[in-house]
């Protein structure tokens, strides 16, 4: 069977994770299309539609997130079972993929899909509790929106990087450019501004980075177990 999987992911950094564990897992690399989408929803929509236009067999959201679930910690790994929103989108992911994650037994989950950064401990709170979700990105809704209406498989794979405790820093707020870079001068003006988020920067910079080595140990695994289930 002919086609690819589509992968969208927030940042150029988890878009580099992904590839590396792809090699390392000897995934033909045509098979796969990567985009990022700078950690926005709208932009995700439209990287997964192209995709889909093009002949994908299915979507996936892959990256980082945060948790809401006191149960959750940083660096673990989790399935989006569903994915929803603010808007009342939900969307199921596909049974297939599901069943071949499960060979890796990471933990089903519900996504929040925010247009916005949850930054605070109170937020985090008051969306684990109204929408019963355990963790929060801001992309898996814009790609699951797509793959939804086409009625093509999806799925998001995920990595806890800030858990349900951690207030992030002013200066992580304005850090993400619009292509999924980091804006390191965004983050220093704001650190020299208020000297105390350096030390904050500082731990949530170490368990990113420790999330997105977890991404690029697994996530490998997990494209080759999707592309055997959709018989690419």
């Amino acid at each position: 069977m002919s086609g690819f999987i589509g992968i969208v992911c927030g940042l150029k950094s988890e878009a580099n994770a992904v590839r590396i564990s792809m090699k390392a897992a000897g995934v033909d690399d045509k098979k796969v299309r990567i985009g990022v989408s700078g950690a926005n929803a709208d932009r995700a929509e439209e990287i997964a539609q192209g995709f889909l236009d093009s002949g994908a067999k299915a979507i996936v959201s892959a990256g980082l997130c945060g948790g809401l679930d006191p149960a959750l910690k940083s660096g673990d790994l989790i399935l989006g079972e569903r994915v929803v929103s603010a808007q009342g989108d939900i969307v199921i992911a596909d049974k297939r993929l599901a069943a071949a994650a499960d060979k890796f037994a990471p933990r089903h989950v519900a996504i929040f899909g925010s247009d916005e950064i949850v930054d605070s401990v109170e937020k985090k709170k008051a969306l684990f509790q109204r929408y019963a979700a355990e963790t929060v990105d801001m992309e898996s809704h814009g790609a699951a929106r797509a793959a939804a209406r086409a009625e093509i498989p999806f799925i998001a794979i995920r990595v806890v990087a800030d858990g349900h405790d951690r207030t992030l820093p002013k200066a992580a707020l304005r850090a993400v450019t619009p292509t999924g870079g980091v804006n390191v001068m965004n983050v220093l003006v704001d650190c020299v501004r208020e000297p105390q988020q350096f030390e904050q920067i500082f731990a949530l910079g170490r368990d990113s980075g420790a999330a997105t080595a977890a991404l690029r140990r697994g996530f490998g695994g997990f494209l080759g177990a999707f592309i055997l289930a959709l018989d690419l």
